[in-house]
């Protein structure tokens, strides 16, 4: 077991299926914004929290780690590192992506990304033959008009669906109540889009077409 200083206040535990290095008080030391947090695949199933969490600080100063559990006392191959800087995202992306571990037993480069973490929001079902398409973005529009500091940005669209990304979960959960009767009646739904392997893929395909 690779050793770990724990840093004063914080403390590893086990939330639901996963393994979280974090602060034991997130009232005196509330979280970043999800813009800090990146996703780290194909890492060694392994791999621990302590070799995670010494990974993770490599690239600066981080608020939390987490390790997604998986059978036989192994991980899922996957987590997340939520740092206080945008920078050492930055950083992280740039020195770790599509690089490989000494431990790696996949033979897989690392895929470091920036945390989707219910801030994409796809929606589909959108037809121009009956013109829902054009009445969806135009209540996109209406609701940026209301709340100009929620939505980011429309990332990528094509005929039967579009992705817009938020600044938190909250401005989406937010979108996501105001909207989603008015979305229903036209035919669209939506939900959160997490996949983060496939999503880079998926937009330069929709970008392409």
């Amino acid at each position: 077991m690779a050793d770990l200083l724990v840093d004063m206040d914080y403390a590893i535990m086990t939330i639901n299926s996963q393994i979280v290095y974090k602060p034991t008080s997130q009232r005196d030391d509330p979280e970043p914004d999800n813009d800090r947090e990146v996703y780290v695949g194909n890492l060694p199933q392994h791999y621990t929290i302590e070799k995670f969490v010494n990974f993770a600080k490599k690239c600066g100063s981080i608020y939390s780690v987490r390790l997604l559990k998986g059978s036989g006392g192994l991980n899922k191959g996957f987590g997340y590192i939520m740092y206080r800087s945008l920078a050492a995202v930055d950083i992280a992306i740039d020195t770790y992506n599509g690089t490989f571990l000494p431990e790696s037993d996949t033979n897989k480069p690392l895929i470091v990304q920036k945390s989707l973490r219910n801030t994409i929001m796809m929606i589909y079902g959108l037809s121009r033959g009956n013109n829902n398409k054009y009445y969806i973005r135009t209540e996109i529009n209406y609701f940026v008009i209301n709340h100009p500091s929620l939505l980011l940005k429309f990332e990528c669209e094509d005929d039967s669906k579009l992705f817009i990304s938020f600044k938190s979960l909250k401005a989406a959960q937010i979108f996501k109540k105001k909207l989603k009767d008015t979305f229903n009646m036209y035919g669209a739904k939506m939900y959160y889009f997490n996949d983060t392997e496939n999503w880079v893929s998926n937009q330069l395909r929709i970008n392409k077409n």
